[in-house]
């Protein structure tokens, strides 16, 4: 039965990146060698010989492998000549759907299924991607080449192992001359510069998905999509910029109100996203508070939708690049801090300096005290119901910083209807915390 599922996979996804290929094809009338029932024979052809073999690397995968190979190199030489097209993502895509079938005949479904979606997604949206590529200001291109070389130069030399302030000698002395208790002190090895990084990676990653997204559909498709993509950059900065638009046009308060519910209901699912990259093991206490409270806020984003009220032409909101070097380290100094405080207020009042922590770091940032707590969580320095709450406090303490940049910039009819909306998903989420 095993080995039928691995079949169909296979051949779904081959029929999926076909399907986009042929639709291609019939749409620019130009012809490729490989179409619908191609693909899903690749995908086939694949799965046979991955079947049929012991291992992946058996002389009859790589005979076929290579088959392909030449085939698509043919089938691009006689495009080009008939058409003097240079595209060759027919002839790639086929190859990689040939190993997309092999990966599916072994069992190794989640990757199989991952790549296929990934590469139906990029063919699909392929013209997006390269508007994306020519609005790109020099700035952009320049801040996140040289983001990425320093994330991939310099993380695999930083030192994989916890530090403590007390390594540092003029920080030694300073910490000595304080009244904190000597076995306090003796407890602060929580700097580990590899995991600070990676964690500074991490959030510039999913700030940097929003990004792109905004930029490939456009930040004028309507304020849900506008909030939803713009949850993933900054809530904070979706709620500033409706604030503002909400006083210049108050007969359209509805569209501004739908914006931010929906982009501080995406902060949560964002907080959902880095507990499962950095701690799986937190997500079945995590994903109830913070999916009940993502919930609430879609659906009333999605009720005042359907009143189908007044609206106006979307403003576009002005998202910093998140990928440039400056805020990365800034926030890699403001993570570290987060851990040093906590530890302390774990080891001075427990638990309760734990929540006070949560919610003074969610005042000015939620994802620092969320990885946070992950890690410290992950390698058995705090509970998990202790850090869950912390980081369902820290939540609710940023969303109350939003509720106050609605009153402070806003139009005041439009920071009550914020502050009810608030008021239901805190009431919702904090009520969770009886469940876990």
């Amino acid at each position: 039965m095993a080995e039928v599922i691995n079949f169909v996979v296979a051949i779904l996804l081959g029929a999926i990146i076909g399907l986009q290929r042929e639709y291609d094809q019939q749409h620019t009338n130009v012809r490729r060698f490989a179409g619908f029932r191609t693909f899903i024979l690749i995908a086939l052809l694949g799965a046979m010989v991955g079947f049929f073999s012991e291992d992946i690397s058996a002389p009859l995968v790589s005979l076929a492998f290579i088959s392909v190979i030449l085939l698509s190199i043919v089938s691009y030489i006689i495009s080009y000549s008939k058409y003097k097209d240079t595209s060759a993502t027919t002839e790639v895509a086929a190859i990689m759907t040939f190993v997309i079938g092999v990966l599916a005949s072994q069992g190794i479904l989640l990757m199989a299924s991952v790549l296929g979606i990934i590469i139906a997604a990029l063919l699909t949206f392929r013209e997006k991607l390269h508007l994306f590529a020519k609005n790109m200001k020099r700035e952009e291109l320049f801040a996140m080449v040289t983001f990425a070389l320093i994330s991939l130069v310099i993380l695999p030399f930083l030192p994989h192992k916890n530090f403590s302030p007390m390594d540092v000698p003029i920080l030694r002395d300073v910490l000595i001359a304080t009244p904190l208790n000597p076995a306090i002190l003796s407890q602060l090895n929580v700097f580990n510069f590899y995991n600070i990084w990676l964690m500074v990676i991490l959030v510039a990653g999913i700030s940097f998905l929003g990004y792109i997204l905004v930029k490939i559909l456009g930040a004028k498709k309507g304020y849900g999509l506008t909030g939803f993509v713009g949850g993933l950059v900054s809530s904070t900065a979706v709620t500033l910029s409706m604030s503002k638009e909400s006083k210049e046009h108050r007969k359209f308060t509805i569209p501004f109100v739908i914006a931010v519910v929906v982009a501080s209901s995406t902060t949560f699912i964002r907080i959902i996203l880095e507990v499962l990259i950095v701690n799986s093991a937190l997500l079945n206490m995590i994903i109830l508070p913070m999916g009940i409270m993502a919930i609430t806020g879609y659906l009333i984003a999605l009720g005042l939708w359907l009143k189908k009220s007044k609206t106006k032409k979307v403003k576009e909101i002005k998202f910093k690049q998140p990928f440039a070097l400056g805020p990365a380290i800034k926030f890699g100094l403001f993570f570290a801090l987060i851990i040093f405080v906590a530890r302390i207020a774990q080891l001075v009042a427990g638990k309760v300096g734990l929540y006070f922590t949560g919610i003074l770091s969610g005042l000015a940032d939620v994802d620092a005290i969320t990885l946070t707590m992950a890690s410290l969580s992950a390698s058995g320095d705090v509970a998990s119901k202790v850090a869950v709450t912390t980081i369902i406090l820290a939540a609710a303490s940023n969303t109350l910083v939003k509720a106050g940049i609605t009153w402070f910039w806003g139009e005041k009819r439009f920071a009550k209807y914020i502050l009810i909306i608030f008021a239901m998903i805190l009431a919702f989420g904090l009520g969770s915390l009886l469940l876990i």
